[in-house]
């Protein structure tokens, strides 16, 4: 019979498939992708794993804030904003974090393990960049075909405006941002922390995938990736000039390759990166001004969703919804929501934090900082991608080995 220790380390470890998998699945589970059967899996094996364990389970603060944001979340569903659909109860995202923390913060993970996934890691960043250069010559290659549904013919047709998701579009339209990103800070910092040689291939690779894919918030995510190497190198000025170096040496070797994929820089800085022409031109900007008009109406327990009255407003400036995750989920959920879901990122974030400062391992924690950039720019509140999943197990075997560690120097 297999043991709980050996499901979690198959199930993890097919989840570093995940673009693969969904790529071979994608139309043949039906309405469901291979995402959401993972979600339903989670729950279902979360349960098992709370009533299997033989051992104590241990409850932390953050999954506690995380238990009770599915709770207001699922409330907030049915008393407030409930339209019948109990599908979107069971599909719960909200549920199947809070078990994935249950399962890995009760797990062990060894260094073969880790070690192979770090090796999977590698071979996804090449692999991702090989396909991100195809698709700026064919972009249907690996691409979702409601993707190209969804784009005009003027998107298609500009080389500056098409998103390409590279390997990760059958899983989510996100998931270049929120499962690769954070893949590619885990990895980065696991090579700067045991001093492997290497490091700056995958991040030049990394950072070609991410200014091929034409999103904003996946370039930061990548700048916000690169700071590492400052910290790794100390906050002296022989650090300083050698992260500087490394970042010119990524922006030019990354701007000539573009250069040779048929991208003119000047014109993609003004069609891409700032299309607006200023900040106060964009969504983001001016979501600020529709949150102040809707949130005093309903600021304690929230609307539950978003009405058609923000939706309306939100489309006079532009945009479908409040585009500032933060200010829209305050809207929807209010106060007393936000308390708990905020509350569990800040608690999640303290804990990366604290891991880092004891291993010196800083993978984790900027994997979540990209996340909490990501929802400054749209209004996706799930962890629930493989990269950011990786983060926590990551968390869990670095803090593991600290403590063993002060173990064995106490006996």
């Amino acid at each position: 019979m297999l043991s709980l220790r050996k499901i979690t380390k198959g199930f993890l470890g097919l989840l570093l498939f995940s673009p693969v998998i969904s790529i071979i699945t994608y139309n043949k589970l039906g309405h469901w992708n291979f995402t959401s059967y993972v979600i339903l899996f989670t729950i279902l094996y979360g349960i098992v794993f709370l009533f299997s364990k033989v051992e104590r389970i241990v409850i932390t603060n953050f999954m506690k804030f995380s238990f009770f944001w599915v709770v207001y979340y699922s409330l907030s569903g049915i008393f407030i904003a409930f339209d019948g659909d109990y599908l979107k109860l069971l599909n719960n995202k909200h549920l199947s974090i809070f078990f994935i923390l249950l399962i890995i913060y009760n797990s062990r993970f060894n260094d073969r393990f880790i070690n192979r996934s770090i090796t999977i890691f590698k071979i996804t960043i090449i692999v991702s960049a090989i396909v991100s250069i195809l698709q700026v010559y064919n972009k249907s290659f690996l691409v979702p075909q409601e993707s190209n549904e969804f784009f005009s013919s003027k998107i298609l047709e500009n080389i500056y405006l098409f998103r390409r998701p590279s390997i990760f579009g059958f899983i989510d339209s996100n998931a270049l941002g929120l499962a690769f990103m954070p893949l590619v800070a885990l990895l980065i910092a696991y090579m700067l922390k045991n001093k492997k040689k290497g490091y700056l291939l995958y991040l030049i690779l990394a950072g070609l995938v991410a200014l091929l894919s034409n999103s904003r918030y996946v370039i930061i995510g990548f700048i916000i990736i690169t700071f590492q190497i400052f910290i790794y190198q100390k906050v002296n000025i022989k650090g300083l000039l050698k992260y500087l170096a490394i970042t010119i040496i990524i922006a030019i070797l990354g701007f000539r390759i573009l250069k040779t994929l048929g991208y003119d820089l000047n014109d993609w800085f003004s069609a891409r990166l700032f299309a607006e022409g200023a900040v106060t031109e964009t969504t983001r900007y001016k979501a600020l001004a529709t949150f102040l008009e809707f949130f005093p109406n309903n600021y304690l327990l929230g609307t539950g969703v978003m009405t058609k009255e923000v939706i309306k407003a939100s489309n006079a400036i532009g945009s479908s919804h409040i585009h500032v995750g933060y200010l829209s989920h305050l809207v929807m959920y209010g106060v007393v929501g936000c308390v708990f879901l905020y509350g569990f990122w800040s608690l999640l974030l303290k804990r990366f934090y604290r891991t880092a400062k004891k291993t010196n391992y800083w993978g984790a924690f900027f994997a979540f900082l990209i996340f909490l950039f990501s929802f400054a720019t749209m209004s996706q509140p799930s962890i629930f991608f493989y990269g950011l999943i990786f983060a926590l197990v990551f968390d869990k075997y670095y803090s593991d080995l600290d403590r063993i560690h002060n173990l064995l120097k106490k006996t």
